[in-house]
């Protein structure tokens, strides 16, 4: 009697946790914080290959970095940018600027998928050489607000954050 009931037992408990795995697995498939974590990810690789760009120029081909720039922007920092871009050129010949940049570390501090908006702070390593002289390294603290421009997501604004 005893194992009659442990045998009709098992296939019961087998069906009643395959349905708790199943439902487990549909809420996690399902669940907002994956999307939220996808939206992260794409702003952090953003904020990667975009911010390198906007702090790279090497006055040689000053046009296709400063072109990089304003590709990199959108909104009033973009238009400005654009507006801005024979004055930047000008001053990279002038002062014969070659500046390359790498990010040391960023996290996103705000996002808001739905408005298209984030914020993230980030840190990158700076080496500034003018006039043929020596690379100069410096490390620059952004606060960067990015918006998403179809499937991308854009430099919308830089704040320098202390020194």
């Amino acid at each position: 009697m005893k194992a009659q009931r442990a045998v009709l037992a098992v296939p019961v408990l087998a069906v009643l946790v395959a349905a708790w795995f199943g439902w487990s697995w549909w809420h996690a498939a399902h669940d907002d914080s994956l999307a939220r974590g996808r939206d992260r990810d794409a702003v952090l690789a953003a904020a990667s290959a975009e911010l390198v760009a906007l702090n790279t120029i090497d006055y040689h081909h000053g046009g296709a970095d400063v072109d990089r720039w304003i590709g990199a922007t959108t909104g009033q920092y973009g238009e400005d940018l654009a507006g801005d871009r024979q004055l930047q050129l000008d001053r990279a010949t002038s002062t014969k600027t070659i500046s390359t940049a790498s990010l040391v570390q960023a996290a996103v501090t705000d996002l808001d998928p739905a408005a298209g908006t984030a914020r993230v702070i980030a840190v990158l390593d700076v080496r500034v050489s003018t006039g043929g002289g020596a690379a100069v390294p410096k490390q620059a603290r952004l606060t960067v607000d990015f918006t998403r421009d179809g499937d991308t997501w854009k430099v919308g604004g830089v704040q320098a954050v202390g020194s």
